[in-house]
């Protein structure tokens, strides 16, 4: 029971983190945004890892289960999220990274053996097309910037199924890595992994302007934070819950953003009087 509360509060995190962070990204870019959270992450959690770190976390497989896990789940997988988050807005970037609902759950059962039983299949089919729903429900504001599609919106439709499918892969590798493990500390490697080789690729970037954005120290800090929420907190819930609790059902649980983006959505954008007008006239 526990895992499936940790889910749910991480997808509740991750709401309000996609809402604020929307016009962040846009002004650093996907990828600088994603490396200045990671490296926000690895000082904020240092102090707690240092005084946590056991060998066990050198044994190969699970380094490589670590490795591996950071680099679809994170470098590629965060990177295709803020790219569509940039381009299709919070509230679409839900609707795809719902996908990892059926993604997580087939890739359980072919992997791990682990598929949920009747009862819980129905509850993640239930979830899913509730939240399929929610987001045909709250349709498009047309004069808000959180909403608008920015660029191509294809490049938004791949990028959201590639990280749905990166997501779900990540959470299959990380479930046997977890059993003798403390989640915080495999969380903050798996930021470690992702942080080094994304900081050493950023030399091979053409005219990247990360320095010379991060001069707006608010924008940089708020950054700093929305990562910690989003990556050190959220994450970590995540991965905590993994431990405890089914592969599917647990993607199941952390992706109900949509249900819980829509209410937050509805005040942000000042959107609500008219969807309970609508609602009162039907």
């Amino acid at each position: 029971m526990i895992g499936y509360v940790l889910a749910i509060s991480a997808a509740a995190i991750w709401s309000a983190v996609a809402l604020s962070a929307t016009r962040i990204v846009r002004y650093f870019g996907s990828y600088n945004y994603n490396l200045l959270r990671l490296l926000g992450i690895i000082f904020i959690f240092f102090p707690y890892v240092y005084l946590k770190w056991e060998p066990i976390y050198f044994e190969n497989s699970i380094f490589l289960a670590i490795f591996l896990s950071s680099v679809i789940g994170i470098i590629i997988g965060d990177t295709f999220l803020f790219i569509c988050l940039k381009r299709l807005g919070p509230r679409r970037q839900a609707l795809l990274f719902s996908m990892q609902i059926p993604f997580t759950i087939i890739l359980a059962e072919v992997f791990l053996q682990s598929l949920p039983s009747t009862t819980e299949l129905i509850g993640c089919a239930l979830i899913f097309l509730g939240i399929i729903i929610a987001i045909q429900f709250n349709r498009t504001i047309p004069n808000d910037d959180l909403e608008n599609i920015q660029g191509n919106k294809y490049t938004g439709l791949f990028a959201g199924i590639g990280l749905a499918l990166c997501q779900s892969i990540g959470i299959i590798l990380m479930k046997p890595a977890l059993v003798s493990t403390d989640p915080i500390v495999v969380s903050y490697l798996r930021v470690i992994v992702a942080a080094f080789i994304m900081f050493g690729s950023l030399f091979f970037i053409k005219n990247n302007q990360l320095l010379e954005k991060m001069k707006d120290y608010k924008k940089t800090i708020f950054s700093i934070f929305l990562g910690f929420m989003g990556m050190g907190v959220g994450m970590t819930m995540l991965i905590y819950a993994l431990k405890f609790g089914n592969p599917g059902v647990i993607s199941t649980l952390s992706s109900t953003m949509p249900i819980m983006i829509i209410p937050i959505l509805w005040i942000v954008t000042k959107n609500y009087a008219d969807t309970l007008l609508s609602l009162e006239l039907g």
